[in-house]
């Protein structure tokens, strides 16, 4: 079956487009990492990634099979270094992604999200611009367009074959460099940042969508020059997107109401709290960066950030999330010392909070 497979592979190139078409259809059922023939193409990475990309051009039909074997296999180093080419990470953002009509657009983002975890291409997609596209963005960085259509597409509002869900793990990937954050947290003609448009989706049901939101959040939050703009309740105001999900049905002392932000107030008895446990961990990890500073930390006591901290620390069932929530607690009930100059990234653990 491994020679068979290989006979198939020049015909990815053939000069008919019906054999291309026969072809990448039956490839593509064997890229999956859990495949047994996954390693056959591991050896011919080069002349594959080179057919594939090509084939990404071609027919609907052709580009679907071919953006699907891209996303298997991207997983690999091997086959980033292949797919580290400007060109064709232009065509896969302006061409596939951001369009109103293109059914691809989602396979697209996904093949993107995966991408962008090599960082030689993550620099590319930093440095990337393009045109304005009329009814959608003015932006021309590739992390503005897409933030857009990730905020305008959402729930296929904007292309109706696609939702764009898989954007936020970009978006979180991203926000892991400086050079990210900075576009993340630059304005727009409007006053508006990439990042004030896309922290309204903690909520979401979407678990890719939220889920690549939160991890977003927490990675900006270590941008401490930022920390104004994040809390700010006419910037980014992001405090009610970390808090929300972190709600449950639990009622408030009208006292503890009092200075909390309006979103979280008087909440329903339906509420429902965060169901994954990384997910929460990620939102406390963001609030314990924002107290690096005193006036964060003022911000959030002033906010009434401790109650929701204290009522979801009491139905919390999971030790490593009670853990993180105690943590919060000591920061905002702590009597205050000099404050923390930095706040860096732990190189050994992506998860990691440092202070120094």
């Amino acid at each position: 079956m491994d020679a068979q497979i290989e006979e198939l592979l020049p015909f990815l190139h053939d000069g008919r487009m019906e054999v291309r078409q026969i072809a990448i259809h039956n490839i593509v059922s064997f890229t999956p990492k859990s495949s047994e023939f996954f390693h056959i193409f591991l050896k011919h990475t080069k002349t594959l990634c080179k057919d594939l990309k090509a084939l990404t051009k071609e027919e609907t039909i052709i580009a679907h099979d071919a953006i699907r074997a891209l996303i298997n296999l991207s997983g690999e180093a091997i086959v980033c270094a292949e797919l580290d080419d400007e060109a064709f990470i232009k065509y896969l953002i302006f061409e596939i992604i951001i369009s109103k009509t293109n059914i691809l657009s989602d396979l697209g983002s996904m093949l993107l999200s995966n991408m962008c975890k090599n960082e030689n291409i993550c620099a590319k997609i930093l440095n990337i611009t393009g045109k304005p596209v009329e009814g959608l963005t003015s932006a021309t960085s590739a992390v503005g367009q897409l933030a857009d259509i990730f905020l305008k597409g959402t729930d296929k509002q904007y292309n109706p074959q696609c939702n764009f869900d898989f954007l936020a793990s970009v978006f979180a990937t991203v926000a892991a460099l400086p050079l990210g954050r900075t576009q993340l947290f630059a304005k727009d003609s409007q006053g508006l940042s990439p990042l004030s448009k896309i922290v309204c989706f903690t909520e979401h049901p979407s678990v890719v969508r939220r889920g690549g939101v939160i991890t977003t959040i927490k990675n900006a939050t270590f941008a401490v020059e930022h920390h104004t703009a994040l809390l700010d309740e006419d910037d980014i105001n992001v405090l009610p997107y970390i808090l929300l999900p972190l709600c449950g049905p639990e009622e408030f002392d009208i006292d503890d109401m009092e200075g909390m932000p309006e979103d979280i107030q008087l909440l329903p008895p339906t509420k429902t709290r965060e169901t994954d446990a990384h997910l929460r961990e990620t939102l406390l990890e963001g609030l314990i960066l924002l107290t690096a500073t005193r006036p964060g930390r003022d911000y959030l006591r002033e906010k009434k950030t401790y109650p929701v901290i204290q009522k979801m620390h009491m139905a919390e069932e999971c030790e490593r999330v009670q853990d993180v929530a105690e943590q919060i607690v000591n920061m905002l009930m702590r009597d205050e010392a000099p404050e923390i100059s930095e706040v860096v990234e732990d190189e050994d653990d992506e998860d990691g909070i440092s202070e120094v």
